[in-house]
């Protein structure tokens, strides 16, 4: 398990952390003797005892790319694009070949695939791993269709070169519960590789990164398990990423044999990051002279990481270089702070990648205050569920008069410490006023820090034990929301039930929450076209801009998914065109997501809907983005997704019992 020591923050961060170097892993070859290390003058011996993790054994086996679209941007009607642009892009190169200045490793040739049966760790998994000879390693997989897979023929009709380059700027994680999901199935769903030549990129490589990226390392060290020992550097990069991160030394510098240096660690990534891992493991091995001379090496050849020198420096001879504080930490950095033995950053939960923030859920010395944020964002990137945010909401410990006090409490109204205290004192309310209050505010504040899905998921045990009555009446459309969220329509329906229409305020939260149940699973043959439209209509002309955007978001959902509008809210939606709000994707890319859907290319259509989204969810992006993604999921028969991409959409357009 991979151990930091953190910076005490605030009065509820804890007073030090101790940092243990965990190396209990057997079986790894000494680094300094693999072919690709830096060879020691004649008589240098390692300045230590070699770490028992990292001894030989006999039997161990020998960014965002440009968008480069332009367009006019069109608002709406029907149809949504109409022509498929060129699809041939340059391509990212592969790096230098070996130098003689550092660490140099072999070009494997592509390897044989191993496909797993099922994702491993899962309950009743029963993988099977057997070697597929004279397969692309690129068809490597973990899930089948009947686990979620999108299917071995998903790339079928798309060129390589586009799936290259949009597979590469893949946008995340995401804050997007269904737009996570399918971002992670598309990754590991095993399947042919597009046609047309590869841009010398390997597509395994990039899905081992975008994996990394979306913080799913273990996944990633299951999908580059598949290849064997034999791999290419792209690929045993990105292997030694995901084991750094994971804390297994061992299998990280296994890897190093398989990555070429480079000859320019100044502008080539490949070798800088080959450059930073062979002198981590150098000083792992306790060979801290060699290392010292492999960052001697790096100075000349104008390697600049004044953060990394610092680190390096400290682990390997004691000394303390200054260097500027870190605005992100990737999981290079923090593997050298934990060599290194020097404390993370104060605000080291927001800075790190996401792929480190299990690593510190899991350590016994980050406080219970880091662990509520690093919970908090790992569950806005679906690193985490509900259940497990409930637990971390649990363990810091707050005073009677903190509790009692939760309204005049000292601690900042929108960090996470507050959202616990918010989270513990629902536990203990009685009352059916406290209650209430408790919940719309937990939501409320959940909902601004873009935390609700998690959120209503922590709170389903307490929500789902309260009985709508009248004396909750004021709950309802909290409640309505957060089952609708969830996708539990009967009991939505339940709380819509006490929703009165008398007063303003309610009435337009029976009328939001009625669209939202209609998108979440309404039947387009059976529902009242002409009522509908007219609402909408009505919305549109209100000349309230919230009012305006809703209901423009609730008509291109609904005609997303089939429903039949007439053309007046057409003719309303382009008078209320100045509402419209959000990032608008190029023309040329949501052309080309139209024809993925209706050529049912699988997974260009998955592709190019998660590209059109992005990273901040449908939440930021124009209506008619979110619009296209649905009609083109729904038209590759991903009906269920759509649905769940146009609720998500939908609520983040809609006050209705937001709290």
């Amino acid at each position: 398990m991979t151990s930091f020591r953190v910076k005490s923050e605030g009065r509820f961060a804890a007073a030090g952390f101790a940092l243990i170097a965990s190396f209990a892993l057997s079986g790894a070859p000494v680094v300094a003797q693999e072919a690709n290390m830096l060879q020691a003058p004649t008589g240098m011996q390692p300045s230590g005892p070699v770490p028992e993790s990292l001894k030989s054994d006999s039997s161990s086996s020998a960014n965002l790319a440009p968008a480069g679209e332009a367009g006019p941007r069109r608002i709406v009607p029907p149809g949504y694009g109409a022509t498929t642009p060129s699809s041939g892009m340059p391509q990212a190169e592969e790096p230098a070949g070996p130098s003689q200045f550092f660490p140099a490793g072999k070009r494997a040739s592509e390897p044989s695939v191993r496909m797993l049966s099922a994702v491993p760790g899962q309950d009743n998994s029963g993988i099977q791993i057997g070697t597929l000879t004279g397969v692309d390693a690129s068809t490597a997989g973990l899930i089948s269709a009947q686990q979620g897979g999108l299917g071995t023929d998903m790339w079928q009709g798309a060129s390589r070169a586009d799936i290259d380059r949009y597979l590469s700027r893949l946008p995340v994680p995401a804050r997007s519960p269904v737009m996570n999901d399918l971002a992670r199935r598309l990754l590991l769903t095993g399947a042919q590789p597009p046609e047309g030549a590869s841009g010398g990129v390997s597509l395994l490589a990039i899905r081992l990164n975008r994996l990394i990226a979306a913080g799913q390392t273990q996944a990633a060290l299951d999908l580059g398990a598949t290849v064997g020992n034999e791999r290419g550097p792209a690929v045993a990069a990105g292997i030694a990423r995901a084991a750094l991160a994971q804390g297994d030394d061992r299998l990280a510098c296994d890897a190093l044999k398989d990555i070429p240096p480079g000859n320019d660690p100044a502008h080539d990534a490949m070798a800088a990051f080959s450059v930073k891992l062979s002198a981590y493991c150098q000083i792992a091995a306790g060979n801290t002279e060699i290392a010292s001379l492999t960052l001697d090496l790096a100075r000349e050849e104008g390697m600049d990481d004044a953060l990394f020198y610092s680190l390096a420096s400290e682990a390997a001879a004691g000394i303390t270089l200054r260097a500027p504080e870190p605005n992100k930490l990737t999981i290079v950095d923090t593997a050298f702070y934990r060599l290194a033995d020097r404390e993370l950053p104060e605000n080291a939960v927001e800075i790190v990648e996401p792929a480190l923030l299990q690593s510190m859920l899991a350590d016994p010395s980050v406080s219970d205050e880091m662990k509520v944020a690093a919970a908090e964002r790992a569950a806005a990137y679906g690193l985490l569920d509900g259940r497990d945010l409930a637990a971390f909401y649990r363990k810091p410990s707050f005073t009677p008069e903190q509790m009692a006090g939760l309204l005049t409490s000292d601690i900042p109204e929108s960090s996470s410490l507050r959202r616990a205290m918010i989270f513990q004192s629902i536990g203990m309310a009685a009352a059916a006023d406290e209650r209430i209050h408790l919940f719309k505010l937990a939501f409320a504040t959940a909902e601004s820090a873009g935390l609700y899905y998690p959120t209503v998921e922590a709170l389903y045990p307490e929500l789902d034990r309260m009985v709508p009555s009248d004396a909750l009446r004021p709950l309802a459309p909290a409640a309505a929301r957060a089952f609708i969220a969830i996708g539990e329509r009967s009991r939505a329906q339940d709380w819509l039930s006490l929703i009165s229409s008398g007063g303003q305020m309610l009435g337009r939260d029976t009328r939001e929450l009625t669209g939202l149940m209609r998108v979440s699973g309404g039947s387009p043959q059976s529902f009242d076209s002409e009522k509908t439209s007219a609402e909408i209509v009505s919305d549109l002309k209100s000349g309230v801009k919230a009012t305006q955007l809703y209901a423009a978001s609730e008509a291109m959902m609904l005609e997303a998914l089939g429903f039949q509008l007439t053309p007046a809210v057409w003719d309303a939606l382009l008078d209320a065109r100045g509402a419209l709000t959000g990032d608008v994707p190029p023309e040329a890319l949501l052309n080309r997501l139209q024809a993925a859907g209706q050529k049912n290319a699988v997974g260009e259509t998955v592709l190019l809907s998660l590209d059109a989204i992005g990273q901040k969810g449908p939440g930021t992006v124009h209506p008619r983005a979110s619009a296209q993604a649905v009609a083109s999921l729904k038209a590759v028969n991903l009906e269920s997704e759509a649905r769940r991409l146009a609720l998500e959409a939908l609520m983040a357009r809609s006050n209705a019992g937001r709290g």
